[in-house]
Parts: structure tokens; sequence; C-alpha cells
């Protein structure tokens, strides 16, 4: 019952293939996260505007939304390669990296953008974020 009849090549690729599932569920986790936080700016008001109109808002957004293409262009790449059957070992680290780095300081910033309602129950942010914590550290850790 030895997976792969025990060739360690076998198990290095479970665990790679393992690494890139949890980046696509990083992925994931973060453009939710993102499809939930602008909606959210444009229509809360302070001061008698949108808090999306505030510069510090505007950046936090848009940070998100480049970081998260980073993570998925990374994850794909990573992911074509093994499909191709090619050494996907580097990529896949590469992919690792980044999408438990910056998905968490994704899941950061979602809370931080709602303020106090980033740590209710009724906003699925504060969930994503503790996911996407998890994702950074789940099959290895953050700093591996």
């Amino acid at each position: 019952a030895l997976l792969g009849e025990g060739q360690p090549g076998v198990y290095a690729e479970c665990v790679r293939r393992a690494r890139l599932a949890w980046c696509a569920l990083a992925v994931g986790t973060a453009q939710a996260t993102l499809d939930y936080v602008i909606p959210y700016v444009n229509q809360r008001e302070a001061f008698g505007e949108p808090i999306s109109h505030r510069q510090a808002v505007a950046f936090a957004v848009s940070d998100i939304a480049i970081e998260l293409e980073g993570m998925r262009l990374t994850t794909w790449r990573a992911a074509s390669l093994a499909d191709q059957g090619k050494d996907f070992a580097r990529e896949t680290a590469v992919a690792r990296r980044l999408c438990a780095e910056k998905g968490m300081q994704i899941g950061s910033q979602g809370v931080q953008l709602l303020g106090g309602h980033g740590y209710v129950k009724e906003h699925p942010v504060e969930r994503w974020y503790r996911d996407l914590r998890a994702a950074g550290v789940m099959e290895g850790g953050v700093l591996v």
C-alpha cells in the first residue's frame, strides 16, 4: 500500500501538485475578496462621498487586483507545465511563495477596507481572511 510503489519522485510530485492546489485555492479566495470589496467601497459613504474616492482606499483595491493577477499567472504557469508533463518544481515553488505571502496580505487588506465590518460574521471577508492565512501555512511553512 505504498504510494507509487515507494518511489520518492512520485511522492515529491504529489506534494508539488498539492501545493499547486493550495495556490489555486488562494487565488480563488483572493478573487472573492476583491469581488466583495469593490462594491462595498463604492457604496460605503464617509464624509458625504463613497470611500472609494479616497486615494488610500483606491490604491489598496488596485494593489489587491495587481497582486491577485500575479498570483493567478504564476499558478497558471506552474499548472500548465504540470499538464504538459514538464518539470514544474521551480514554478510551483514560485507560485507557492507568492500565493502564501500575497494571499495573506490580500485577506488582511480586505478586512481593513471593510473597517469594523471586516471582523463580523455578517460579511464573508473575515472568513476569507482566515482561509487565506491557512493557505499560507498549509503544505509547508510560509518561508518554505
